[in-house]
């Protein structure tokens, strides 16, 4: 606390620079000139219009002035809105002179609002809008009360602030979605930068709207993203109720289905009598379905299948691996044969021409050069046989290097990590545990998921899932609470930090990642569980008895279920935006005799594929428009008169 001394030393120091710096305005460049210092008479009064000493309203003034024709430097002037320090009547510096004269709080808190009065009538131009007074019974210090109107002096009338446009935009955006729908509601200036095409590019590019010519011709930005937010609710909504239509893909003379993939709006099967055929799910009258079909040559059935929007590969028994373009389909790019024990494993990644094959403990990648000519990029051998292969890119996928692909495989108990342009003896082992056989392995860019079967101390550590970085080959989390074989996994497909597995205890179960115990752990099928995938509100699971169920993550419950199969297993399910796939087809060959006899007289006894289209309203398939309408619109042809009981509510 300073002492009585002291502080009056400094309200003297203070009120003499208060007074230097108003004399010094006032003198000018010549140093000499008249003190224009406002008397306390001429302060304004408690009447906003009036002055405390000049004779009445300022506006009777002026009338007398122009009677008598009084020179108009001699008239008397209004106090300017003008805020700086040049200005005498500069409020911050009346404001410390008169505190330090003694006056009262009462006294400058009626002059502060006839002075806001004042302000507004004086101004030509707009200025920011003022606060509102205090209420009443509220008593502020003086330090609160200086504070307040330099508070006050010192704004800035934000709309009023002109930016270049391009620096607008720089910082628009760092707005999301709803930020800018809010703007564009401010003033006619920040709705015009709000519905910048370049914003709205960059918001529909994260929802993942398609801006291409033909989907988007015509149609703004903003529009292209509201329409994309409309159908992904409807298409939700459908989900949730089961409303949609279903197509069955199938080859009448392709015998047993033995193999199916997808990726995108393409499906690829491949038959027990060597036929591989293609569709696509976004045909029309002008585009084909089936892109692909190949004849009857081949004698031996094929085994595995993958696709991408680039390449479409095929592997069959006799060891035999081909190699087509999906979107011209004909003639293979690329064909060998790899026969080292068993069928060969194919696999892609979802961008790059990048095939992957394994047969035996042989493991080759094959790519295009630069003039589009495939050759065999690397050939190496594993010290046992390869269980499980896949492919992943550490890049986004217009970079189709080589550089970018990682190899994951897998074979009893070790799992490797491998560059295709790298030596094979650089390739990284990040899992190995003697006597745990992996059953399971799945990949993305960062991560990999190894399922595998262990007997130890407890249950829980027989059945686990442990997650590794691929970058630095070190464990990230173990998963446990498995009471059964796990036999399917998905974390390509998952949100970020999520997997969802199947196991033969006939239960789904979701993990965090960041967590070892499951988030989700529900009863799913009676004879377990073949096939799962999710996404951030929804879990789809297959089951060996050939039912298909969908689960609400949110409320952890069964939204509803189906059976596809009367006679096989759900062997593979995908679902993406409003499709989803389901392909029931036997497991072994073995059965298939069997099979034939037992169950001739069902449809499906050969394998089918069942494609589920959510954005489509089965109920009103091939119903004509009159029998959809509303039949409430005031005027229209004869046909659309309004009806006691419309035809669709029957």
């Amino acid at each position: 606390m300073a002492r009585p001394d002291e502080l009056s030393k400094f309200v003297e120091q203070w009120k003499q620079e208060i007074h230097s710096s108003n004399h010094n305005e006032a003198a000018g460049p010549s140093g000499q000139g008249k003190d224009l210092r406002v008397p306390r008479t001429q302060v304004f009064g408690s009447v906003g219009s009036k002055w405390e000493g000049g004779g009445g309203t300022v506006k009777q003034q002026q009338q007398e002035s122009r009677t008598l024709k009084t020179p108009p430097d001699q008239l008397p002037q209004q106090p300017s809105c003008k805020q700086d320090s040049s200005n005498p009547h500069y409020p911050p510096f009346m404001l410390a002179d008169r505190l330090l004269q003694g006056e009262t709080t009462e006294s400058l808190s009626e002059e502060r609002q006839s002075r806001k009065r004042l302000k507004l009538d004086a101004c030509p131009g707009p200025v920011s809008p003022s606060r509102q007074g205090d209420p009443q019974g509220t008593r502020h210090t003086l330090l609160e009360q200086l504070i307040s109107d330099l508070d006050e002096i010192n704004e800035i009338p934000f709309f009023e602030v002109s930016l270049p446009r391009e620096l607008a935009l720089q910082i628009f955006q760092h707005l999301s979605m709803e930020d800018l729908c809010r703007c564009a509601q401010v003033s006619s200036s920040w709705r015009s930068l709000a519905d910048d095409e370049v914003l709205w590019q960059k918001v529909g590019q994260g929802l993942g709207c398609d801006f291409s010519a033909d989907s988007a011709a015509g149609q703004k930005s903003k529009e292209v993203v509201k329409t994309h937010i409309e159908t992904d609710r409807m298409v939700t909504g459908n989900w949730k109720s089961r409303v949609g239509q279903i197509d069955y893909l199938e080859c009448a003379i392709g015998g047993f289905l033995s193999a199916v993939n997808s990726s995108g709006t393409h499906i690829v099967a491949g038959f027990s009598k060597g036929i591989v055929r293609l569709w696509d799910m976004l045909a029309d009258e002008n585009t084909p379905s089936v892109l692909l079909e190949t004849t009857q040559d081949q004698e031996h059935a094929v085994c595995n299948v993958s696709v991408n929007p680039t390449v479409t590969v095929a592997s069959f028994g006799s060891g035999d691996v081909s190699i087509w373009s999906t979107e011209h389909g004909g003639t293979p790019l690329h064909h060998f044969t790899v026969d080292q024990g068993g069928p060969p494993q194919v696999c892609t990644c979802p961008g790059g021409a990048v095939v992957a094959s394994a047969s035996g403990s042989v493991v080759r990648v094959d790519s295009p050069d630069a003039v589009g000519v495939w050759h065999c990029r690397q050939n190496f051998s594993c010290d046992k046989k390869v269980t499980h292969l896949t492919l992943v890119q550490k890049s986004e996928p217009p970079n189709k290097a080589l550089s970018n692909h990682l190899v994951v495989m897998a074979t009893d108990y070790d799992v490797y990590a491998h560059r295709p342009d790298r030596p094979p003896e650089e390739r990284h082992r990040f899992h190995s545990l003697y006597g745990a056989v992996v059953e399971c392995l799945d990949a993305t860019a960062e991560r990999a998921a190894v399922a595998s079967t262990c007997f130890g101390v407890s249950l829980e550590d027989v059945f686990k899932v442990q997650c590794y970085c691929l970058d630095t080959g070190k464990q990230l989390t173990s998963l446990r609470g498995h009471r059964g074989q796990v036999t399917c996994m998905n974390l390509r497909n998952s949100p970020p930090n999520m997997l969802v597995t199947g196991a033969a205890d006939k239960r789904v179960r979701v993990f965090d990642l960041r967590m070892p115990r499951p988030v989700l752990n529900q009863y799913a099928h009676p004879l377990g569980v073949s096939c799962v995938q999710m996404d951030d509100w929804k879990v789809v699971s297959g089951g060996r008895e050939g039912s298909l169920c969908v689960w609400d993550l949110r409320t952890q419950n069964k939204l509803w279920e189906m059976k596809p199969s009367k006679v096989h297993p759900i062997q593979y399910c995908r679902f993406g935006g409003p499709h989803l796939i389901a392909a029931c087809y036997p497991g072994t060959s073995s059965s298939r005799e069997e099979l034939m006899d037992q169950y001739r007289h069902q449809p499906d006894v050969k394998g089918r594929i069942n494609v589920y289209d959510f954005s489509v309203d089965q109920t009103t398939r091939d119903v004509p428009d009159i029998c959809k309408a509303d039949y409430d619109e005031p005027e229209g042809y004869n046909y659309n008169i309004s009806l006691a009981m419309p035809y669709d509510a029957v």
